[in-house]
């Protein structure tokens, strides 16, 4: 009788990097790679056209399609974002690849020739996926940053997951591996992470001519002017108006516009910290640490001395930054302090005239908030590196701060500083255990130990069926995702019994004036109320923090939803298909 084969291990690589992918005509039109050429119709598209419609562009739609080929076939999943100023993306894929799995032949055969391997080597350590990723002509390289986790699901937690409702039952962990992501997504975006600030009217799309093909391209502009017109057109704006007062009303939408030329890593972007160098930052109560993730994501775990912006999205970041630095007195920047908070001069005095002055301007605008004495730094950090990556380049080019203030950010994100921390914990238990052995055990040292006990408290979200990581990046067993928000979950949310919550048995009846709305949606699961956040919630489809916003429609199709992952789960079958109509869904 034959042993059952191993599980399938899945190994999940993160990756971004900032790399124009294509040059506007409007900067350059000289091409260094096989997917452009001077005479084709993408050498025609400036930098307006690209922010308008990058889905459009044949470049980066040759390049999806290449992606596409080459990862499927090795049974890669997750998503992947291309933009003009670069590629972002997680995804998982089985590794060591399944016996007869033999995918993206000729692009892995380069991939391997260029690290000097050879393709047979997918038997054993050669990753075939990651060397073709790293290695690719228009964005591969050292700068490529990428982060390497196993993904291997397991059943321990089963029992504690409600499944007597057909709606939770979805949620239960299968008991055999599976994919973090569910499908392959390559999708085309004008930012691989969304700072918005090209974007004056969000919900709309500037409307602009563009080239369909070599005979009829056409250079559209990028001025000022071209900017202002889409404006008028976008916002209705009266064009029959007297200029002046069409100058006026599109003045603000303008200058946001072309603040996006203020977040370009390219340009300029922070200091790297490493994570070694990290937890010195945190513990300095002169430097500013601001955590760029959004409300969601700092809830379930961020470092101890962090800011948290409260923002929803990633957009509303520069908001929240020019906010910030006007809360600090910056005409101090650079002078000693004492504790009290007055400028001291060369020899350790308090200087009289600034504090003066300043104590009578305070004493003329008593009802201002008393602004704070300048940090020494400021340091940012996200996930896994890129959102801050870019919040340091708009910080340094947004004018919002002292040109010399350093401005930090952490390499890698927070995976790289767990992954770290796990490591770091491993080697200060292998040094302990040899003093130990040789007697040389001391209380110094022990002292040195708690001095590198980790600053980040909590979980880590991200963006796939893991939910949060852990220390050493281990999957959450405390967490699961919402299948109405898709953020973090408390899993005791879920438990068949749970004693925090009060289950209401039918939420048509209920004592709740919000339960009009489920009034005729059918095999809805019991509505609870959470004592701790005190909000109500439908398991296996809101949460507590989505559901007060959750609309009628989102609740009904959220409830098919269910049903047909249901369904799936008795019959055996994948909710999602991944074949080749989904390139043409993304387009």
């Amino acid at each position: 009788m034959t042993s059952p084969s191993p599980p399938q291990e899945y190994r999940i690589l993160a990756l971004y990097r900032f790399v124009p992918l294509v040059t506007p005509a409007d900067e350059s039109n000289n091409t260094n790679n096989k997917y452009e050429n001077d005479s084709s119709p993408e050498t025609q598209w400036d930098s307006s056209a690209l922010m308008a419609h990058p889905e459009q562009h044949p470049t980066l739609k040759r390049l999806r399609s290449e992606l596409y080929e080459t990862l499927r076939p090795w049974g890669a999943k997750g998503t992947l974002l291309i933009a003009p100023e670069g590629i972002n993306g997680t995804i998982c894929y089985p590794f060591p690849p399944p016996a007869g799995v033999r995918g993206g032949r000729d692009a892995v055969a380069t991939a391997a020739a260029s690290s000097g391997g050879t393709e047979d080597e997918g038997e054993g350590n050669f990753d075939p996926v990651s060397e073709y990723l790293k290695h690719h002509e228009l964005f591969g390289g050292p700068e490529l940053r990428t982060r390497t986790s196993v993904w291997n699901e397991d059943s321990e937690s089963d029992d504690e997951v409600q499944v007597g409702n057909e709606h939770c039952t979805a949620l239960k962990e299968m008991k055999h591996p599976r994919p973090a992501f569910q499908r392959l997504k390559i999708k085309i975006k004008a930012e691989i992470v969304t700072l918005g600030l090209g974007r004056p009217l969000e919900h709309r799309r500037q409307k602009l001519k563009l080239p369909t093909s070599e005979e009829d391209a056409t250079v559209i502009s990028d001025s000022k002017e071209s900017i202002r017109q889409n404006m008028v057109e976008d916002a209705n704006i009266d064009s029959t108006q007297p200029r002046g007062q069409i100058l006026e009303q599109t003045s603000t939408l303008t200058d946001r516009h072309l603040q996006n030329q203020k977040a370009n890593p390219l340009k300029t972007k922070g200091q790297y910290l490493t994570p070694s160098q990290w937890d010195e930052a945190c513990r300095n109560p002169n430097v500013v640490v601001i955590d760029t993730r959004n409300t969601y994501e700092v809830e379930i775990g961020t470092f101890e001395s962090a800011l948290d912006p409260k923002t929803e999205t990633f957009a509303e970041f520069p908001e929240y930054l020019e906010t910030l630095a006007n809360e600090y007195d910056w005409s101090l920047y650079g002078k000693r302090m004492d504790d009290d908070g007055k400028t001291l001069d060369n020899d350790n005095e308090r200087t009289s005239t600034d504090d003066e002055e300043r104590e009578e301007e305070d004493g003329d605008n008593r009802r201002e908030k008393k602004k704070k004495a300048p940090p020494e730094a400021i340091a940012m950090f996200c996930t896994g590196g890129i959102r801050c990556e870019k919040a340091t380049s708009f910080a340094l080019q947004s004018k919002f701060f002292p040109e010399d203030l350093p401005i930090y950010h952490l390499e890698g994100g927070i995976l790289a500083y767990l992954d770290h921390v796990a490591k770091r914990n491993e080697a200060n238990v292998e040094a302990a255990s040899q003093r130990e052995s040789h007697g040389n055990h001391t209380a110094q040292q022990d002292e040195s130990n708690a001095s590198t006990n980790s600053t980040f408290k909590g979980e880590c979200f991200v963006f796939d069926k893991r939910v949060a990581l852990t220390e050493g990046l281990k999957p959450s067993k405390s967490y699961v995702s919402c299948y109405g928000c898709r953020g973090p979950m408390d899993r005791r949310l879920l438990l068949q019994d749970g004693e925090d919550d009060k289950i209401i048995s039918n939420p048509a009846t209920a004592d709740n004036p919000s339960t009009k709305m489920y009034r005729g949606i059918p095999n809805l699961p019991p509505l609870r109320y959470d004592t701790q956040t005190k909000k109500y919630y439908l398991p296996g489809l809101t949460c507590p923090r989505c559901h007060s916003s959750t609309t009628r429609e989102s609740l009904e199709r959220f409830s098919q939803r269910a049903n047909q992952m249901e369904i799936c789960a008795r019959e055996g079958k994948p909710h999602f298909r991944d074949g080749k109509n989904e390139e043409k869904k993304e387009i």
